[in-house]
């Protein structure tokens, strides 16, 4: 029995290729489609999974707030002392360590790097954190001072293919550092990314013993694993008392109230948005999104097989009421066409697994997954395509199966189909369905553009057209602020070079140097509040050209200015001034030290357009602010790799011993909007293949009409109907169905658009072409879809349509 029907399905197929193989290829495209978005969604959620107990690992940060809940400033690090007290007082705590970023110069031999993801790191990390060590011991190489750890890539940059253990590296030309022990280069699926660790005690000594008591310092990353069943509410509840036992006189003087809230670590790569994060971190809602969007595509796919299967019960009603009266059973039957639809779930899963091959360099390079991080290799993909294709079966096979075996002889027969009254309005439901999500994807991809195109041709408040920026040496010696000028000098003789400023960070970075307290002169500190601060020269804001709305710009010829201030309009606001005129000659009390507002800048945006105006205060620091800082370029224009070797070779005769570490500002500013690009190129990706599937759908039902009434064609073209109103009156219900469906996605994507909008602190105004576009565009593509079918249906000769009548 199971070899007849075998047999017959393959006919089957075969005799209705065309039919089969959109059957085949919308599944296909739909399962593709959803397993890529699968393994991206995992992916991005699977970060830091691989740490041992990950669910009880957590980091804890730092947040600094006014008593009125204004100014609060929330870090992903900690500071100093919490970690330390908390492993000693705690029983909660399993394991806690901790770290703090350290970005230096590192010299071995002729090779001299910036090093952005070193840090110096306590033992105790590993007893926390999973780091896989290919030689050397985590509990003891890093536990006297000098010592120091390193990535297998790292190892390989400096030393080659020679053994790294016992090599000696010097930071900063300052300190040297022997290498005790490698670790694999930590996954990608890794928040943290670590190339070098240092022995903590190096920090003690570069900091002095009193960093470690500084309760107003941040910086420190750390991490604990808490035992199991630990309350984590009563656990902070702890932690505010630790608080107000050791810092709690300092927070009542300052009016602040600080808090040490626990962050799971399965949370900080999608939901982590802090001041002093290490990188940029995904976005949880794009994520979710995606997956919602798979599940739609899925669907979808289902959607058209039921579509087009039920579009072909009139050929296949005679098959049916003929087996039944050769004594065919229901059960019988369905088991027949089920297996029809096993074949083609199972060629549709065949060749998607053939389009993932062909897609996955591409979706790898968009997505920035590794690719050695493949799908084939990943412990759910197996099940995924199980629970996929047994799905797929039930599912889109259900109710076309249980139409089309429940036909009664008699009937079909005559050339009747019973009951067919509730299948047209759910396949009429489903198109619905169909053209809503095509409509809200379509409109949805034209937003994303859209916003992402008005944020980059948004005015920042800044210049930072060739704007070259350069990391400031960290080898210096006491000659160095003469270095610097005469550096400036000797490169602003070039005509490809327009202006140099020496600054501890540049617009479009985080800046993280901030204080807290701060307030006008003869107030209560407890009106102080956080305010961030950059150090500038008398040339950073003509080099940016910012806008002085009040006030004088830095002197070199000012001694007093050393003293002196400049505000931008959030920090006027902020410190309770009228205007920016009125702020102008105020005084300030910085820490105990009286400060003076020379001036007061226009807001610009620091950073992204996502992202409100900060609170800034400049400070007079030509030449930077200890070992930190940039130097930034202005250039012409001309021949930019001549200029950047020119400045290179400048810059190598001045700093010797400094890698010279550099950027172009526009590039660096853009990659803010990394993931936001990421999540546009990937809708735009899948609303095409989107509608690519809702166009086979409205295919089917074009067929289906098609088909049902080629009698009523005949007739009419023998009575002397014309095709194009043949094609107006087979075309009306789908467009009815349309109109219907871009009624109900109005106020779905007025509602969803303006929500995602909603993260974005400078935004465009929605407008009706974001709706009226795409609307207009399904449309085209199902008229274009209908009319072929249609067109198609009314050429044909109605003698071939009436002969049998």
């Amino acid at each position: 029995m199971f070899k007849n029907y075998l047999k017959s399905a393959y006919r089957n197929l075969l005799k209705t290729r065309l039919f089969s193989f959109i059957n085949i290829m919308g599944l296909a495209v739909g399962m593709a489609a959803g397993l890529l978005i699968l393994h991206y969604v995992i992916f991005e959620k699977s970060f830091d999974n691989f740490h041992q107990a990950s669910d009880r690992v957590y980091r804890l940060r730092y947040e600094r707030i006014g008593v009125d809940g204004s100014g609060a400033v929330r870090f992903a690090s900690c500071c100093p002392p919490a970690g330390k007290l908390i492993r000693e007082r705690y029983s909660q705590v399993e394991n806690l360590g901790r770290m703090l970023k350290y970005a230096a110069a590192v010299s071995y031999q002729d090779r001299r790097f910036i090093e952005n993801r070193m840090f110096f790191a306590e033992p105790e990390l590993f007893e926390v954190l999973q780091f896989e060590f290919r030689s050397g011991d985590p509990a003891e190489g890093i536990s006297q001072p000098n010592k120091a750890f390193m990535s297998e890539s790292t190892a390989r940059k400096y030393f080659g293919d020679e053994d790294p253990l016992g090599k000696v590296f010097s930071v900063d030309q300052k300190t040297d550092y022997e290498v005790s022990g490698v670790f694999r280069d930590l996954p990608a699926n890794s928040h943290l990314k670590a190339d070098i660790l240092l022995a903590w005690e190096n920090l003690i000594t570069l900091y002095g013993p009193e960093f470690q008591d500084a309760w107003g310092h941040t910086g420190v990353y750390t991490y604990l694993r808490l035992k199991p069943g630990t309350d984590i509410p009563a656990f902070e509840a702890q932690l505010a008392e630790l608080v107000e036992a050791e810092f709690g006189e300092a927070l009542k003087h300052y009016n602040l109230v600080m808090n040490l809230p626990l962050q799971p670590l399965r949370d900080i790569h999608l939901s982590s948005h802090f001041m002093q994060e290490y990188e940029l971190n995904g976005e949880l809602d794009t994520v979710n999104f995606l997956l919602i969007i798979a599940a739609f595509i899925i669907i979808m796919a289902w959607v058209n097989y039921v579509n087009l299967s039920t579009a072909r019960t009139l050929t296949r009603a005679r098959e049916v009421g003929l087996r039944k009266v050769a004594g065919a059973t229901r059960g019988q039957l369905m088991g027949q066409f089920f297996l029809e639809t096993l074949l083609i779930n199972l060629a549709a899963l065949i060749l998607a697994l053939g389009l993932i091959a062909l897609a996955l360099p591409l979706f790898h390079a968009l997505t920035g997954i590794p690719l050695s991080h493949t799908i084939w290799a990943q412990g759910w993909f197996g099940p995924a395509i199980l629970i996929l294709l047994a799905a797929g079966i039930l599912l889109s096979g259900l109710y076309p199966v249980t139409v089309m075996s429940s036909f009664q002889p008699a009937a079909v027969l005559k050339g009747k189909l019973g009951g067919t009254g509730s299948g047209i309005n759910l396949r009429k439901a489903l198109v619905v369905f169909q053209f809503v999500i095509a409509v809200i994807l379509l409109s949805g991809t034209f937003t994303v553009y859209r916003q992402l195109a008005f944020m980059q041709q948004h005015d920042l408040g800044f210049d930072m057209d060739q704007t070259l920026v350069i990391k400031a040496p960290r080898v210096r010696d006491e000659l160095y602020g003469e270095k610097f000028a005469t550096f400036k000098k000797t490169l602003l003789v070039h005509s490809a070079v327009k202006n140099i400023s020496h600054a501890t960070d540049v617009p479009g970075r985080q800046i993280w140097w901030d204080a807290g307290a701060i307030h006008k002169e003869g107030e209560d500190a407890s009106k102080g509040k956080n305010y961030q601060i950059v150090g500038i020269d008398a040339d950073y804001i003509d080099l940016f050209d910012l806008k002085l709305v009040a006030g004088r710009n830095f002197s070199p010829d000012a001694p007093a200015d050393k003293e002196a201030l400049i505000l931008n309009e959030t920090a006027v606001r902020w410190m309770g001034f009228d205007s920016p005129e009125d702020a102008v000659g105020g005084r300030v009390d910085y820490w105990g030290n009286i400060f003076t507002i020379i001036g007061v800048l226009q807001d610009y945006h620091q950073q992204s357009l996502k992202a409100e105006f900060e609170s800034h205060l400049y400070r007079y620091l030509p030449t930077g602010r200890d070992v930190r800082g940039v130097f930034a370029v202005k250039l012409s224009g001309q021949d930019i790799p001549a200029s950047v070797a020119l400045i290179k070779s400048r810059y190598d005769e001045f700093f010797p011993g400094n890698p010279f570490d550099y950027f172009f500002l526009d590039e660096y500013y853009d990659q803010q909007y990394h993931s936001d690009r990421l999540f546009g190129q990937v809708f735009t990706l899948f609303a095409g293949l989107a509608i690519f599937i809702t166009a086979l759908g409205i295919f089917g039902l074009a067929a289906f009409s098609a088909t049902q009434r080629t009698r009523e064609i005949g007739i009419r073209k023998v009575l002397g109907a014309d095709i194009p109103r043949i094609v107006l009156l087979l075309s009306r219900d789908v467009l009815i169905l349309l109109a219907l469906s871009c009624i109900i996605a109005l106020p779905l994507l007025w509602f969803g658009l303006n929500g995602w909008l909603e993260g974005f602190a400078t935004r465009m105004a929605l407008h009706s072409g974001l709706f009226i576009f795409p609307m207009l565009i399904v449309a085209g593509i199902t008229l274009l879809t209908v009319g072929y079918q249609t067109v198609k249906a009314a050429r044909g000769n109605p003698v071939e349509a009436l002969k049998y009548e």
